[in-house]
Parts: C-alpha cells; structure tokens; sequence
C-alpha cells in the first residue's frame, strides 16, 4: 500500500498497521497523518461514454441534449499523462491498533525509523534483519575442549624437558600444544568480532575489526585487551537503553577480571609458548640450578592458566547469551 504525503506530494510504501498513526515525511520533514493512497489508471478517471461524432442529420431534440454540449470539454482532458490523474481516495476510518501512535517527536528521534513501518511491531523496536546469533557450542563448549588438549600437552612437554626426554618427542609434543593453543585464541579473537558486530551502530565506540586489529599490536596489545572488553560491556548496555531493549546489563566487574586474566595469560602463557623452542635447552637447567625461582614461575602460570579459563568461560556464557538476547536487526 501506498501514502502521499500532503505537504510535498511525495509519495512512500506503508504498512497497513500504519494507516491514522503520525509519520515524519523524510523529503520535506513535516509531519502528517498516513493515509492510502490508490493509483488508478487516467481511463478510470474519465466516464465509460465518449463523445460521438457529429450526426450528418441532427435533430432539434438531439441539439438539445446535454451530450453533444459536455463532449468539447471532456476530448481536452485526456492531454494529461495517465500518471497525473490518480485521485486520492480515502478509506473508511480503520480501527485504531492496540499500541499508541508514533509522533512526529518520536519519528525523529528513532534512527531506524522507517516510513510506513510501526518500529514496535519488532520485538525491541527494531526491524527485521540478518544479524546472526553466537553459538555456545562454538564459542564455550569447543574452546574448553581445545584449551584442555593445549594445557595437557604443554604440561608433558615441560615434565619431557625437566627430565631430558627425547628431543623428537619433545618437539612434537610441543608443537602439538601450540596448534590446540592457537586454535583456543582464534576462538577467543573471533568472538571477540562477533560480539562488537552484534551492536555496530553509529553510537558505538569500537569497530568489530579494530576490536581484534589492535590486539596484534605488541605492547600496545595489554592496554588495549583491557579498553576493549570493558568497553564492550559499557556499549552494549548503553546499546540496549538508548533501544529500549528488554536485555539484562553485562555486569563490568565480571568483564574487568577477564580482561586482566586474558593480558596476564597472554604475556606470561601464550606468547612464550609460541617460541617455547629457542629456550627448551633452558627449561631443564632453570629446574636445576634455580629451583624455587622455577616452581614458583611454574605456579604462577598454573594459576594464570586457570583464572584465564574460569574467567573466559563465564564471560563466554555472558556474552553469547548477551547477543542471543538482541533482537535481529537491520544491517546498515
């Protein structure tokens, strides 16, 4: 269906639940009440009679009548295009929808607002769209999965370099633990990117691809792990007020911890485990010549390896939950 609007005759695609509400014309900006407009073809417009010639014996009566008089006026209106002679034709009063109208205040305010489309007929006031939700299978159940395979094989390469295993062995196990390890912290990374891009709009501060971007800045990285999982919380609360969204708020102490758990896992144990190789010869002199030193590292990576898990876990269920939770979306 169809809308003109009064002010500027433009013209727009409505909704039927929209006829009688307040609509913002997005051409002239005035406000007006949406109302149907029907096109009809320029042969609709004019009578199904059309003027018969001139008889070649007229009669007095004949003269008389009011055709031959009406016919002159009616052969000079068809000059027009058919286009511009569609009437607008009103239908009967409708019946008043359950929800309130939407003025000319609230057009303006609402950014997806679109003309001839009531924002509340969408659960959270926002259109339909192909945003698409977050798997816990993926981002939970399968990063646990990966992180203990990576923790297990790490630990029996380091007992294979305390007690001078065989070289071979110790390499592949190793290697091994850095692929799973790897594989954990894609996961980790690519939540990371889904979970801004669930609330990418023009309010939000941090873009899904510098959200992950700047994580590969050596250094800068610590600082910037910590500025963007908290901030991710502030967004989305602030996301779910300013849409009037029925979502729980992300507590920021929860997503405070996991972002110092997550600086601290990636400096003390993802980054040496990636050039683990150039020190093996050292791992098992360290055991030796410095033991306290070397359990007490050894502890406080345990201990790094399991806050980081805990945390990441329950910040993992928040967050998919959390973006499970929006409405879908149009993607602008």
């Amino acid at each position: 269906m169809k809308t003109q609007c009064p002010n500027c005759k433009a013209r727009f695609n409505i909704n039927e639940t929209s006829v009688g509400k307040q609509a913002k014309c997005p051409k002239c900006t005035k406000p007006f009440t949406i109302e149907p407009f029907i096109e009809t073809p320029a042969s609709a417009a004019a009578p199904a009679q059309s003027p018969e010639p001139a008889s070649p014996v007229p009669t007095a009566p004949q003269a008389k009548s009011p055709e031959p008089v009406a016919a002159p006026v009616k052969t000079a209106e068809p000059v027009k295009p058919p286009a511009a002679a569609v009437p607008q034709i009103k239908s009967p009063a409708p019946i008043a929808p359950p929800n309130k109208k939407i003025t000319a205040e609230d057009a303006s305010k609402a950014p997806n607002f679109t003309l001839g489309v009531n924002p509340q007929d969408k659960p959270g006031g926002l259109p339909a769209s192909a945003v698409k939700s977050v798997s816990k299978t993926l981002f939970v159940y399968c990063w646990i999965g990966v992180r203990i395979l990576a923790g297990v094989l790490g630990t029996i390469g380091l007992v294979l370099a305390i007690q001078k295993g065989a070289k071979s062995t110790l390499i592949m196990t190793f290697a091994a633990a850095d692929i799973f390890l790897v594989c954990s912290v894609a996961i980790e990374y690519l939540l990371f990117y889904k979970m801004w891009a669930a609330i990418k709009d023009s309010q939000t501060s941090i873009s899904p691809g510098k959200a992950v971007g700047f994580l590969f800045i050596p250094v800068f990285n610590i600082y910037w792990a910590l500025l963007m999982v908290t901030g991710f919380a502030e967004d989305y609360n602030s996301f779910i007020i300013r849409r009037s969204i029925k979502a729980r708020e992300l507590p920021m102490s929860l997503y405070l911890v996991y972002a110092f758990a997550l600086m601290l896992s990636e400096t003390v144990i993802t980054v040496p485990m990636l050039f683990v190789f150039g020190f093996l010869r050292y791992i098992n002199r360290a055991f030796e010549e410095y033991t306290v030193a070397a359990w007490m590292l050894l502890v406080l990576l345990s201990v790094t390896g399991i806050a980081h898990f805990i945390t990441y876990i329950l910040f993992a269920m928040k967050t998919c939950n959390a973006v499970n939770a929006l409405p879908e979306r149009q993607s602008r």
